[in-house]
């Protein structure tokens, strides 16, 4: 290392006697052309922006995400070819100038392509964090911020590109690798100084940018507080590895080292771009259903600044994590996203060092379970992400179903039940998971050099046995298989089987559990079916009677009564419940003190109740208006003496108290 010390100490005086051929051309002349052409470069990139500067022109408000992004595309292709105008520029005044030795134009073209190369690193922050103009900006950072990125960029990129060509210079002048490792080095470690000053300096808008709010957790806050030491150590580890791997070797570790540090980098912007698609993903459904209520309501389209002004205020937001993300199926998706990315990152950085993860684990636990581990984790890893998508993915349709029904408040037994999907969905989830399961322990055992045939067959004799041995088992799998396809009855639908009667609560592959209205619930095998009344498909007819005097005017009653069914069909609350508004159907009957009216109307299930409640009501009003009285019930007896007839009175009494003490009892079965 001495040797190469005292080889890197002369190495600048190698170098200018042979660009100098020996003092032939003098160095006023060299920084003449040094000069010369990063003048020329900057001019001919100058014109070239003057020229396109119609076609980048600046917007004057803030545009949404997508345009944003399509700005920055086409703001790059400009950028590039400003670049190729910079490059022809300084190409051209270097071989106008001539009188260049071999050395030299060497020296020019590797200036040059570095200037090439920081301006290109330049181009791409620029196109991100558009330090002059916060319209266009595709990352939610202010405006000092943009430019200490686009400041810190400058520098970094400068001690990473610009020793490149010292050392290509020195390799052509006859240094020793050793020389040539000496200047990584120096150099590695000026850029390894600059970024850990760099994070320093940035580790409490990095703690802010991970704590979130307060409710965060245990680790995430712990997170914020050590981010900046892990990442501390996280870059001495790459730059340790990066020397040791040029050392070994002799080759290049720029890329895989810089590789690295770029995708620790690229983490929290891979975080905000899974939020934004995964709440693009779910809230999409509900932004098109009330973009679809909004256009029924006003009966025209919604405008297009409306619907943009949710995607922009979410772009705007950045880094702030949106509170649906703390629960439900947005944070289940966003774990495993995470996982996935964490996972693909891991994959990333094993390729760019060429580690053999294989060969690692073999020399500590023995190739045959080193294959297997890495087999077995794949197979857990493979079936936890299937299993999560394939959960989110019935659970969200199953929350749509439930959404979608809209039921009153006050619907009674016998009202609409669920969908046919609601109903199957969870017997499908049952059976998926132990399909996974079931299949991912005998892949594992199989990996671990287990012969899972036998098993198998076992498995299979067993079953066997079962339903051998259990045939009233397999009759109530197999009665319930049909039931369900034959859509008998479905999740929170009325039924009535022989004497039991409840709202379906519950469905599992053997049986299904009615909730009595007063309670109780009954867990009925599919094989006891012999039949079942569903009360709860497509419409309820409900009819009652009304006893008017033998002197009313029945068409004057009929008009009344279809006032009435039309006013509660335009009713806002109890219209939507109506399929057929309530009407008269005339004299039903007569007995020896009233005309029987009969009135019917047909209604959502279970809603009918709640129906007639309202129409005796209103009836009962209309009826008292319009001087219309309800006929009693009378009992006319004749008798030789009054002790008969008041015995004759008491009968009928009783007779009829026990009638409606039935009828009662009949309707709150029904019900």
């Amino acid at each position: 290392m001495f040797d190469s010390g005292q080889q890197l100490h002369s190495l600048p005086s190698m170098i200018w006697s042979e660009i100098t051929e020996d003092g032939a051309i003098s160095g006023g002349y060299l920084l003449f052309q040094l000069i010369g052409l990063i003048v020329a470069g900057f001019a001919a990139e100058r014109l070239a922006r003057r020229l396109l500067e119609k076609a980048t022109s600046k917007p004057v408000e803030v545009l949404p995400l997508k345009r944003r992004f399509d700005l920055a595309c086409f703001g790059a292709a400009m950028g590039l070819i400003e670049l190729g105008a910079f490059a022809v520029g300084a190409i051209l005044f270097v071989e106008i100038t001539g009188r260049n030795t071999e050395a030299a134009v060497m020296l020019w073209y590797q200036v040059i392509w570095c200037l090439l190369l920081i301006k290109l690193v330049l181009l791409g922050v620029r196109q991100v964090a558009s330090p002059g103009s916060s319209e266009t900006r595709l990352i939610a950072i202010s405006d000092n911020a943009a430019r200490q990125m686009w400041g810190w960029t400058l520098v970094l990129a400068s001690i990473l590109i610009l020793p490149r060509p010292i050392a290509r210079v020195a390799v052509d002048f006859g240094a020793s690798e050793e020389t040539v490792l000496l200047i990584s080095v120096l150099t590695g470690f000026v850029f390894v100084s600059l970024v850990i000053a760099l994070v320093i300096q940035l580790r409490g808008y990095g703690a802010r940018l991970i704590a979130g709010d307060d409710n965060s957790g245990f680790i995430r806050q712990s997170l914020a507080r050590t981010w900046w030491i892990l990442t501390i150590g996280y870059v001495l580890l790459i730059w340790l590895m990066s020397v040791g791997k040029r050392a070994a070797t002799g080759e290049s570790s720029l890329v895989p080292g810089l590789g690295s540090l770029l995708l620790f980098v690229a983490i929290p912007y891979l975080d905000m771009g899974l939020k934004q698609l995964i709440t693009w993903y779910f809230e999409k459904p509900e932004a098109e259903a009330a973009a679809d209520a909004g256009t029924a309501e006003t009966g025209g389209e919604v405008p297009a600044e409306a619907a943009q002004a949710q995607p922009v205020s979410e772009a705007e937001g950045g880094a702030e994590e949106p509170s649906e993300f703390e629960s439900g199926y947005h944070a289940t998706a966003l774990r495993y996203a995470r996982v996935l990315m964490v996972l693909a990152l891991l994959g990333i950085f094993v390729r760019l060092w060429n580690i053999d993860l294989e060969a690692i684990t073999g020399q500590l636990v023995g190739e045959r379970f080193a294959s297997a581990t890495f087999d077995i984790g794949v197979t857990i890893l493979l079936a936890w992400a299937l299993w999560g998508v394939i959960r989110i993915s019935i659970e969200r349709k199953l929350e749509g179903e439930k959404g979608a029904e809209g039921e009153s408040d006050e619907a009674e037994a016998g009202g609409l039940g669920g969908t046919r999907t609601e109903t199957i969905l969870p017997l499908i989830r049952a059976f998926i998971k132990i399909t996974l399961i079931v299949m991912t322990v005998l892949i594992c055992l199989s990996s671990l050099g287990v012969n899972i045939g036998p098993l198998i067959a076992g498995a299979g004799v067993v079953g066997l046995a079962i339903g051998f041995g259990a045939q009233t088992l397999v009759r109530d799998i197999v009665s319930g298989f049909f039931y369900l396809l034959d859509d008998a009855f479905r999740i929170g639908e009325y039924v009535v089987i022989d004497q039991i009667r409840g709202t379906v609560e519950k469905i599992s592959i053997r049986s299904f559990q009615l909730r009595h209205h007063n309670g109780p619930v009954h867990t009925i095998p599919y094989g006891e079916i012999r039949s079942l009344t569903n009360w709860s498909r497509d419409w309820a007819i409900m009819k009652f009677e009304l006893r008017i005097p033998y002197e009313t005017d029945i068409e004057k009653v009929r008009k009344l009564i279809k006032r009435i069914g039309i006013e509660m069909s335009e009713d806002p609350i109890y219209g939507p419940l109506m399929l057929a508004p309530v009407k008269s159907q005339g004299v039903n009957r007569m007995d020896d003190s009233a005309l029987i009216i009969r009135c019917k109307f047909t209604a959502v299930p279970g809603q009918q109740y709640l129906i007639r409640r309202e129409a005796f009501t209103r009836i009962q009003r209309e009826f008292e208006k319009e001087g219309i009285q309800f006929a009693p019930r009378r009992v006319l007896v004749e008798a030789t003496s009054p002790q008969e007839a008041a015995k004759a009175a008491a009968g009928a009494l009783d007779q009829e108290i026990q009638g409606g003490a039935e009828g009662g009892s009949k309707s709150s079965d029904q019900m």
